[in-house]
């Protein structure tokens, strides 16, 4: 079976919308894993907290 690593970056507000959104991407995987293809998460790996309002 041949493999590839998806990375994605999830911006959020608050703990809430990321412990929503973490159930909401399982959801996804269990809804998207068959015979053919199966999807797991990996890795949570934790980014820079900061307010990103476009200035530096």
């Amino acid at each position: 079976m041949r493999t590839k690593i998806v990375t994605v970056k999830v911006s959020y507000d608050t703990e809430e919308t990321w412990d929503i959104t973490l159930k909401e991407v399982k959801e996804i995987f269990q809804m998207m894993n068959n015979l053919k293809r199966n999807a797991v998460i990996i890795d949570i790996e934790q980014g820079a907290n900061k307010n990103d309002d476009g200035q530096d």
